[in-house]
């Protein structure tokens, strides 16, 4: 019968067991991902900026209310 003043601390230390398992998991994948020859690809980059001149901005104008006189 003293069992049962224990089942309660069973339950969260497998529940943590369960947690830290499962990180354990996750993060222990390594890097069997990445190519082993350590070294990377060269990437070039070109951006054509298409024109000399810059786009045109449209014309945009603000109004701003005027709050009413307090009474």
């Amino acid at each position: 019968m003293s069992d049962r003043n224990n089942n309660g601390l069973y339950f969260i230390v497998g529940g943590l067991v369960v947690v830290v398992a499962l990180l354990f998991f996750f993060m222990s994948g390594g890097d069997a991902d990445m190519p082993a020859t350590g070294g990377g690809d060269n990437t070039e980059v070109n951006v054509d900026a298409g024109g000399s001149e810059p786009a045109a901005t449209p014309d945009v104008s603000v109004e701003a209310d005027s709050p009413e006189p307090a009474n």
